[in-house]
């Protein structure tokens, strides 16, 4: 049994989920979380916001990992 390295496992597919955002306008999950975290502007000019749920902090976290 192996093990692997959680932490960069997690940031992986939280850094998948962003390039979903990015990628994929029509996307659902990206829908409700614009409705919700970014309604006036893009993902890219998003905010982390006034109390942010915890998949938000996670997805927001990931975003330098994309973007670099």
């Amino acid at each position: 049994m192996s093990f692997r390295d959680l932490t960069a496992f997690n940031l992986a597919m939280l850094g998948k989920q962003e390039w979903k955002f990015q990628t994929q306008p029509e996307c659902l999950v990206k829908k409700l979380f614009k409705a919700q975290y970014f309604p006036r502007n893009d993902y890219i000019d998003a905010k982390l916001g006034h109390n942010p749920s915890f998949v938000w902090r996670s997805i927001f976290s990931a975003r330098r990992i994309v973007r670099s």
